[in-house]
């Protein structure tokens, strides 16, 4: 097998998430449940639509805001949804560097414009966390998600990629199939492994 190029999920592989800190968070912001976990992810409408673009910050927020309690403040419920967005170590951004020395390396993450803001600034030493990839895929910017075919088209048509040579790094084992499918080489990340040790070799 040969491998030039690697495509990183973000969330519960790059950077550790806890979904269950937003969901309780909203529990208590919220009138009602506006989400649901599904498989360690949250679910919603709402939420699938900001992740592809549909609808923007402001109305991602607004359709939050409406369902708050009495004296629950936008920054309370910006704090919330990033709540689950927990850290990103040191040795994986060297990890990182590391392989964009001998890889295109590159991010396919379903995420959204307020998690991006936040994120963006987790990587130690770095001024911007996309700044060691050659190329990084947002959904909301890319308009489609994983497990959507199109997601993956997207990344390969857009940097040149041949599926021959190239591994989707991911920990759902829905976009794994659905990497599968587009020939592309794959690595599920399973909880508790940290990618420093899939990639020590590399």
């Amino acid at each position: 097998m040969r491998i030039l190029n690697i495509i990183f999920d973000l969330g519960g592989v790059i950077i550790d998430l806890d979904v269950q800190r937003t969901y309780d968070a909203f529990s208590r912001l919220l009138e009602n449940e506006p989400m649901k976990i599904d498989s360690g992810y949250l679910r919603s409408s709402l939420q699938t639509d900001y992740e592809v673009g549909s609808i923007d910050s402001e109305s991602f927020l607004a359709g939050l805001e409406g369902m708050a309690r009495a004296g629950t403040s936008r920054e309370d419920i910006v704090n919330a949804w990033n709540a689950m967005l927990l850290r990103l170590p040191q040795e994986r951004v060297d990890t990182l560097k590391k392989l964009a020395t001998k890889y295109r390396i590159f991010i396919l993450s379903n995420t959204n414009e307020l998690h991006e803001d936040y994120f963006e600034r987790m990587a130690p030493g770095c001024e911007k966390l996309s700044d060691i990839f050659e190329a990084a895929y947002y959904s909301h910017r890319i308009a489609c998600r994983k497990p959507d075919a199109e997601a993956f088209k997207i990344v390969m048509e857009r940097s040149g990629l041949m599926p021959e040579d190239t591994l989707f790094v991911d920990d759902l084992e829905t976009n794994i199939e659905a990497a599968k499918k587009m020939k592309l080489h794959t690595l599920h990340v399973r909880p508790g492994v940290e990618i420093s040790e899939y990639f020590k070799n590399w």
